[in-house]
């Protein structure tokens, strides 16, 4: 037997601005899904480059590659878990999908701009700069659908006097 927790409905969403939270955030939920397998591809392959030599590091180098193979790891399951979450609450006024987009879209960008750099030093080549541009687009997106004004609810009727 499972326990019945109180919920709160959440209000029908009508009207012109429904139709763009609903359409704005199925593209954040798409946007960071497709960003997630994008990344998912790239740390693969980048793996699979960096653990043939893994040995020929120092222990050290070592300790370090495996921080940042976990911080990888965490960043794309963040990506991954936010957009399906954006997705399943396209129809709701909430707003932690959104608020929780800009996070770790935020994130995301920064460690895109620090990959930019690095790649750019290190290679001389200057890398493409559409990551960037889609997680600009993605945080812009987010910030839009949140200044978007809800429907009010009516208040609830009285439900007569109280006695203390």
């Amino acid at each position: 037997m499972s326990a019945q927790y109180p919920q709160q409905t959440a209000p029908a969403m009508e009207g012109e601005n429904a139709k763009r939270s609903r359409k704005g955030r199925t593209g954040i939920g798409i946007g960071l899904l497709v960003m997630g397998a994008v990344s998912t591809a790239a740390t693969a392959f980048l793996y699979s480059q960096i653990i043939p030599d893994m040995e020929l590091f120092s222990e050290e180098q070592q300790s370090i590659q495996v921080v940042l193979a976990a911080v990888s790891v965490l960043m794309l399951l963040a990506l991954f878990g936010t957009g399906i979450w954006n997705i399943a609450a396209r129809r709701t006024w909430a707003m932690a999908p959104l608020i929780t987009a800009i996070v770790v879209s935020g994130a995301s960008l920064i460690f895109a701009v620090i990959n930019i750099v690095d790649s750019a030093t290190t290679t001389g080549r200057l890398p493409s700069f559409w990551v960037v541009f889609v997680y600009i687009a993605i945080i812009g997106q987010a910030i839009r659908l949140l200044r978007l004004d809800e429907p009010r609810l009516a208040p609830a009727p009285a439900q007569g006097p109280q006695l203390w």
